[in-house]
């Protein structure tokens, strides 16, 4: 047991410490495109996310953590045959919805909202399978306790994106927005590229140093493929359709902001350029502590899943985890609240952000646990109790932004708001899941 507790706490380091690297990296890359490109072509980029995230969930949600889940309970040896099936699939999905997106991409530009969206969509649909594949092999890696690929792959994937922006951007000076705001999802697709062949390369490396085990793994893999792969769809479906409904929601939520920014009096352009201002230079902020929760989830899911398959209790565990998570977004959110005059008049040089800023900050350990908690509901097999969570809460989000967005005396405020009560009506939910009957919950799918 403690040397188990022991590789928890090294794996969180290692990833942990990449994060922050890749979080730095890609904060200060929004810092720049926002003074860069401006709010109205920030607008563009989020809108298109919107789109890239709605499409990517397929792929991109149950299934890695699917491949997670049945690697961690496999182990090592038995593992590999699920990392290919789940590869597999990943391509089965993806390149059929790239192909149909291509196909609808002038209606799916014109339902976002602004057709200027149209260059940057065009450069996000080849990397969908990329990053199916990129997922898929990820899951593999921490469900058999291999950190170390898919954080030096994030580290390149940054950095090839980071070193794209700084030079297209401004090469691109002067250029039509359209064109301009395509850069960041051009960079993309070519860092998450380059991410792939780089963990592609070093499983291979460590794969080949133990022949033995993964060619018995893969010569029964035959004859498991049809029970592994049912397996995999069974536990990735639900978590997709959460996936999926959350993913809708932000990319409703991403048109019907500037739409009801509209309707409280604001100019098309203005509009635009708030959305762009909350989504492109406020979500950052409040999102930074991920770069320490993320490897909480990604560490602890497995190991609730090893735990839960040898039938070891687990609310000790999940109390600890929600007690550091606490621990971390609490010092988060002061330094949010002490920093807010520097990020908003220096860094985003926008001093309307920093009322939002101080408004917003609260948030911070709100959206920490959430992260969190949702990962431990994962690893637990709670795909379908996930879903419903996220469907009520991301209808209370809608309801409210659609309310108070269009009222002159909140506006964005309004929209910030009926996020923030999306996120705590999921952060109860959740808590009551794990904290009143974790070991009970864990067998209710």
């Amino acid at each position: 047991m403690v040397m188990r507790a022991h590789r928890l706490v090294r794996q969180t380091a290692l990833l942990s410490g990449s994060h922050f690297v890749v979080r730095i990296m890609g904060f200060s890359l929004r810092v720049w495109l926002s003074r860069e490109l401006g709010a109205q072509a920030m607008g563009l980029v989020e809108l298109t996310h919107s789109a890239q995230s709605l499409l990517i969930a397929p792929v991109a949600s149950g299934l890695p953590a699917a491949v997670s889940r049945l690697s961690a309970q496999r182990g090592r040896s038995r593992s590999a045959h699920v990392a290919l099936l789940g590869a597999g699939l990943s391509l089965l999905v993806s390149l059929p919805l790239a192909a149909a997106a291509f196909l609808l991409r002038e209606p799916l530009a014109r339902w976002l909202g602004d057709i200027r969206t149209l260059p940057a969509l065009l450069c996000i649909l080849p990397c969908l399978p990329v990053l199916g594949l990129s997922c898929a092999l990820n899951g593999y890696c921490y469900g058999t306790n291999r950190p170390a690929a898919p954080a030096f792959s994030e580290l390149l994937e940054q950095t090839v994106r980071l070193l794209l922006c700084l030079y297209l951007v401004p090469l691109l000076r002067g250029w039509p927005t359209a064109l301009r705001a395509a850069v960041p999802a051009l960079a993309m697709l070519l860092g998450e590229t380059a991410g792939l062949l780089l963990m592609a390369l070093l499983l291979g490396a460590s794969l080949r140093r133990h022949r033995q085990a993964l060619h018995a793994s893969l010569r029964g893999a035959r004859a498991e493929a049809g029970p592994v792969c049912t397996e995999l769809i069974a536990l990735a479906l639900p978590l997709t359709g959460m996936k999926l409904v959350s993913s809708l929601m932000h990319t409703v939520n991403a048109a019907l902001i500037p739409a009801r920014l509209q309707a409280s009096g604001l100019a098309a352009q203005e509009a635009l350029s708030r959305f762009g201002m909350m989504h492109g230079m406020l979500l950052p902020v409040l999102m930074m502590p991920s770069f320490i929760t993320g490897s909480i989830c990604m560490v602890t899911a497995p190991e609730l899943s090893r735990r839960q398959a040898e039938g070891k209790p687990m609310r000790r565990l999940i109390a600890r985890v929600l007690g550091s998570t606490l621990a971390i977004g609490l010092p988060a959110m002061a330094a949010v609240y002490l920093l807010a005059p520097l990020i908003a008049n220096v860094l985003y040089r926008q001093a309307e952000l920093l009322s939002l800023l101080r408004l917003c900050c609260p948030l911070v350990p709100v959206m920490a646990l959430v992260q969190v908690s949702g990962g431990m509901m994962n690893g637990l097999g709670l795909q379908r109790r996930s879903l419903r969570i996220s469907l009520a809460s991301n209808l209370l989000s809608l309801l409210l932004m659609y309310v108070l967005a269009a009222r002159p005396s909140l506006r964005i405020r309004g929209a910030i708001l009926g996020m923030a009560g999306g996120q705590l009506l999921t952060l109860l939910m959740n808590l009551c899941t794990l904290l009143l009957s974790p070991d009970r919950g864990c067998s209710a799918r």
